[in-house]
């Protein structure tokens, strides 16, 4: 039985193997894939061998390079362009947040007053002509 793509999301580590024949060429989508519950019966009764098999979260938008038959594990030998065990890694890290610059405070050089706000160095010269500059970091 196929799973749906939140199947495949929640199982993005589990070994990919084909639901049913799939023809070479096609793109890998959670269609085409078993569900990953059922493995350890298959496995068990000598009828799956999952020895090098490909996660699923790796070979999903990958080709199948040939032909393959129902329960046939996703392998670096039938499958093009799958991602390697870091960028499945890379994707399944949570974003990491910049954390907000804090204002420094203000230094004074010379009638120049220095500050970073949001992302700026912001430079204020009020003796003589009241510049004002902002300049992104």
């Amino acid at each position: 039985m196929s799973i749906t793509a939140e199947t495949a999301k929640a199982h993005a580590n589990d070994p990919a193997v084909l639901c049913c024949r799939a023809e070479g060429g096609i793109t890998i989508e959670p269609a085409n894939l078993e569900d990953p519950a059922i493995f350890d019966e298959l496995v068990d009764s000598g009828l799956l061998n999952l020895d090098g098999c490909l996660k699923i979260g790796q070979v999903l938008g990958a080709k199948l390079t040939k032909t393959s038959d129902s329960l046939c594990p996703l392998t670096a030998d039938n499958v093009d362009g799958f991602k390697t065990d870091d960028e499945l890694a890379a994707e399944e890290a949570p974003a990491k947040e910049e954390a907000p610059a804090e204002a420094a405070p203000a230094v004074s050089v010379q009638g120049a007053v220095t500050t970073i706000k949001h992302g700026k160095v912001v430079i204020s010269i009020k003796e003589g002509k009241d510049i004002y500059l902002e300049l992104p970091i």
